[in-house]
């Protein structure tokens, strides 16, 4: 009988009809090896490579010499508490998931996915900030899920906020007085009806469905658990995204643009969200240039609103870094908690 069991044994690893769940995970164990200073630092310069492909970053340059350096370093200070913010959601997201790290540690996995996020397309990074949440959070995949999700959903709830309010206050008039080229259009079905079949193939699928679960499962439950939570990550959102606003405003100031409430509703709504869903890594380039055209149908010159983008795209390269040398000199304290 045990000759027979071990007879067996040796033969199962040849039976093509034995599932092996490593396979679906080996093109990841590269990353996964690398450790997070690593990922950081490298995800930061293809951002930083992307921005100078991309672009304008010569004229940001030449145009901040001319503002005094006080107003530049105040500037690039209140971005810096805004990813704070965004550091403190992502631990209160983690928390109401089921995990509990110390702070530091989950906002120095944030800002590393931050930097993944602008650094890789949207296939790459979103698959990468859930497993450094795994792997460095001490969380599951389940979890790990809905922090991803939430983090998405929340942002998306308020660019979509600020594009409703955009197209009620005379965005609308102004999209409809645009000629639209009939291939934008066919573009755009095209676009409408491969989404819907991709959706019937997600729902129809059971092999996807049963991976989508776990953190389907979650993300419902998290915030009805944790209802507190929940509402302080929301709160946290819309404090980021007022204070994104207003560093906006002054960019926008300080590159000769005439500033006005319809102005910040229609470069900081569509733009953004946009740009957050389009596959190329930080929608660099469709947020630029979606802002140009806000700024068009604004009745204001697009050339001060595209530096003042790319300026804004580049705080954030130069302030993340820094943010997250602090955080990480706080994560390895040994008194942190």
């Amino acid at each position: 009988m045990k000759d027979a069991a071990s007879s067996r044994e040796a033969k199962a690893p040849l039976d093509l009809n034995t599932p092996r769940p490593t396979v679906r995970h080996r093109w990841f164990r590269p990353i996964l090896a690398l450790p997070t200073p690593v990922i950081f630092v490298t995800a930061a310069a293809l951002a930083m490579a992307l921005l100078w492909r991309g672009g304008g970053l010569q004229g940001v340059i030449e145009s901040v010499r001319g503002i005094h350096p006080i107003k530049v370093g105040g500037l690039l200070l209140v971005y810096a508490a805004s990813l704070l913010l965004l550091g403190l959601r992502w631990h209160t997201l983690v928390r109401m998931a089921g995990g509990s790290p110390g702070w530091a540690s989950s906002a120095e996995v944030f800002l590393t996915s931050v930097i993944v996020n602008y650094a890789a397309p949207i296939g790459l990074a979103v698959p990468t900030r859930a497993a450094l949440t795994v792997r460095d959070l001490d969380m599951n995949p389940g979890q790990s899920g809905a922090v991803v999700g939430w983090e998405a959903a929340l942002d998306l709830l308020v660019l979509a906020l600020i594009s409703v309010a955009w197209l009620v206050l005379g965005g609308l008039v102004l999209l409809q007085s645009m000629a639209i080229d009939s291939r934008f259009l066919a573009i755009g079905a095209t676009a409408a009806v491969l989404g819907a079949i991709a959706l019937g193939v997600l729902a129809r699928s059971a092999a996807i469905r049963s991976r989508i679960a776990p953190f389907a499962r979650r993300m419902i439950s998290s915030p009805v658990e944790h209802p507190l939570l929940a509402l302080l990550a929301l709160i946290l959102t819309a404090g980021f995204w007022l204070i994104q606003v207003g560093v906006m405003a002054v960019i926008l100031e300080a590159f000769g643009a005439d500033v006005a409430p319809m102005l910040l509703l229609g470069i900081m709504g569509l733009p953004m969200l946009i740009g957050m869903l389009s596959p190329v890594p930080g929608g660099a380039g469709v947020r630029e240039a979606l802002m140009a055209a806000a700024a068009r149908l604004e009745g204001v010159p697009a050339g001060p609103v595209v530096l003042a983008a790319v300026a804004y795209r580049l705080a954030l390269f130069v302030v993340t870094p820094f943010v997250w040398s602090v955080i990480r000199l706080a994560s390895k304290s040994p008194r942190r908690r």
